[in-house]
């Protein structure tokens, strides 16, 4: 396996994951009692997850149960996070035979998959029966699929199947109780192996290759047993090792574990707080923090309040401890959305309830984000639903589904409370809306999603007319979020107080991952996936993010890089691929950038500065401070240097300004 030599910098440093746990039979209340705390390692090249604790902490967060039998009836999945008798740590994943006949996945598209890699699970069954089978596959989708599975008699490999295997290729018996390890691996050629392991001894007995053409995006856990089954099977320590990490520019990344889920449902819960973290919105504050508002969902209402939880970076987040902090006044049958400004030091809110069969929206203020008062309609003559809210030179602009299910419809206010109708767009789907204000071009973005298309983007001068709606991200073919009508939803991108962002060549976003109600599981009432994950779209250079810069002038980052400072103004283009780490940037200096830069080969190097000072001279300088080339900034500040690296090898670099 390819691994980095060095760590990665910036959002890539040692974060620790803080869980509220005890002990008990249900994840959800290891979840919701007590506390634990466990050290989380960092997102390193070439290995994912950062952390390997089995089922301690973020893993199983990051999978979810998928049913795969044919049966039309609901059949509640039978897997619990145990700390009986384990098979490493305190918990193992465990499965639980009964009456109905069953058939399962627990899936992820939580890790990073790039060839080669090779992914393995270690798993035990209990007692001696005919009733079970177990396996561990990479999925392309839910239709091609390659993997291996065991059974009590014996073991099948199965290459780009369609269909789940019911004949063992050999009949090695699987001992009851031993630890056996699973393990797959898929190199650059396609070249596909699957063995099993016995863990204590690693005596291999089980191997056998293929030649795939599968391309994963998903890794699965399978089970199978018959009706009236007894058995227990154990899964523990999931772990992926693949190619070096890599962030494309330009397109929309899921952020890697152990951030990926960054705000969980927790399964069956009974407690008052609820826990399904739908139409969330999310506000960096001018003194640095993070707040997020959520509707909450449980299992008896749709929606049950709101709940608020806060971090220091973004990434791990803490929930209000007296959640909900306000609930919809009991004549409404439910709650949905909510969207959060703070203008002139006090927060503001617009937020859906369900009256009589209509949504409608409300407004309600605080002072400190969670005690909530002056609750009163303002859009209740139409459909409003879902609004979201942006705050621009003392106008309001909202947005929300209506004045029907398929329509969006634009409003203005001066004051966020009296609404003036301006527009609508009909999309003949149902969507939900995101919008941010972007400072740099001055221009509003708007971002429906959860229709057939996934995610659509349309940009406005003036927040009412807006140009055509253009498809952006769609959703995956397998994973926590593979819903192509809703697997992308409630996203809610970083904005500050004003619903405002800065450059949207930088763009991190939280969404809510979500499922197909065909999924044999009856939509909201249980946890099949909606969490809150983070995802973003980035351009551009980071600073002390090393980046591979690619001969079509795309890059690819070593590192997630979420809240990391850019180097605003610079571009770097290379003729042969190139590593380039920018470790400062200062336009305001006279040597306002430097870093380094390692070249695969002999190779024209483009510098560009945009935004700078005009009708100034620049210098590129390397190593002891030779200088390459200069070159005079024109009258916008804009300036194109070309030099050449002769051979390959590791440059220091500055851009120095006379």
């Amino acid at each position: 396996m390819n691994k980095s030599k060095d760590k990665i910098k910036g959002p890539g440093k040692n974060h620790w994951l803080t869980i509220s746990g005890g002990i008990s039979f249900l994840i959800a209340l290891f979840w919701a009692t007590g506390g634990i705390s466990a050290p989380v390692q960092a997102q390193q090249s070439g290995i994912t997850p950062g952390n390997y604790d089995g089922f301690e902490t973020g893993d199983w967060r990051n999978f979810r149960p998928r049913y795969v039998g044919d049966s039309d009836d609901f059949i509640r999945p039978r897997f619990d996070v145990r700390d009986e008798q384990p098979i490493s740590g305190t918990y193992s994943l465990r499965w639980a035979g009964g009456e109905e006949k069953h058939e399962w996945l627990m899936l992820s598209n939580a890790f990073y998959f790039a060839k080669p890699m090779q992914i393995s699970v270690n798993f035990r069954v209990d007692q001696e029966s005919d009733l079970w089978s177990a396996g561990l596959y990479l999925m392309q989708d839910y239709d091609f699929f390659s993997g291996i599975r065991v059974q009590s008699n014996g073991i099948q490999m199965q290459v780009d199947a369609s269909e789940w295997g019911n004949e063992p290729e050999s009949d090695i018996k699987i001992i009851p109780g031993n630890v056996y390890q699973m393990q797959l691996e898929l190199d650059e050629r396609n070249r596909f192996k699957a063995s099993i392991l016995d863990s204590e001894s690693g005596e291999l007995i089980f191997e056998k290759s293929g030649i795939s053409a599968i391309n994963p995006v998903s890794l699965a856990i399978y089970v199978h047993t018959e009706a009236g089954s007894t058995d227990l099977l154990h899964f523990d320590d999931v772990r992926v090792n693949s190619a070096e990490y890599r962030v494309k520019s330009g397109t929309w990344t899921r952020a890697p574990i152990p951030n990926y889920v960054v705000l969980p449902r927790y399964p069956d819960v009974t407690q008052e707080e609820g826990n399904w973290v739908g139409g969330h919105s999310v506000m960096k504050t001018e003194d640095g923090r993070y707040l997020m508002w959520y509707r909450i969902r449980d299992n008896r209402q749709r929606g049950a309040g709101y709940g608020f939880a806060q971090s220091e970076d973004g990434l791990n987040w803490e929930k209000y401890e007296n959640n909900p902090v306000f609930v919809a006044d009991e004549q409404y049958a439910s709650n949905e959305k909510i969207s959060v400004l703070k203008i002139d030091g006090m927060y503001r809110a617009w937020y859906t309830v369900e009256d009589g069969g209509r949504w409608i929206t409300l407004h309600t203020e605080s002072e400190d984000g969670i005690h909530w008062k002056n609750h009163e309609h303002v859009i209740d003559d139409v459909l409003a639903k879902d609004a979201e809210v942006i705050y621009l030179d003392g106008k309001y602009y909202l947005y929300a589904i209506g004045p029907t299910y398929t329509d969006i419809a634009v409003y203005t206010s001066e004051n966020g409370i009296s609404w003036t109708y301006e527009n609508e767009f009909n999309f003949g789907v149902h969507r939900h809306l995101a919008a941010y204000f972007e400072e740099k071009n001055s221009e509003f973005w708007l971002y429906p999603s959860a229709g057939g298309q996934g995610v659509s983007e349309a940009v406005s001068s003036d927040g009412v007319e807006f140009s055509s709606f253009l498809q952006t991200w769609s959703p995956p073919a397998v994973g926590l979020d593979d819903w192509h009508e809703a697997g992308i939803t409630y996203l809610s991108f970083l904005r500050n107080e004003h619903g405002h962002i800065q450059n949207k060549k930088t763009l991190p976003v939280y969404y809510q991952a979500r499922n197909t109600y065909e999924n044999n599981i009856p939509g909201w009432l249980y946890h099949g996936g909606e969490r809150v994950v983070l995802a973003g779209k980035f351009e551009g250079l980071y600073l002390d993010i090393p980046t591979w810069v690619k001969p079509d002038g795309s890059y690819q980052y070593e590192a997630f890089p979420f809240e990391v400072e850019k180097a605003q103004g610079l571009r770097i283009y290379t003729q042969e691929i190139a590593r380039v780490e920018v470790a400062e940037w200062n336009p305001e200096n006279q040597t306002m950038a430097s870093g380094f830069i390692e070249p695969s080969s002999t190779t024209m190097v483009q510098w560009e500065l945009r935004d700078t000072l005009p009708n100034t001279e620049f210098e590129v300088r390397i190593n002891d401070g030779e200088i390459l080339e200069s070159g005079i900034s024109d009258e916008d500040g804009y300036l194109l240097i070309r030099t050449v690296l002769n051979e390959s090898d590791k440059y220091s670099f500055s851009l120095y300004q006379k």
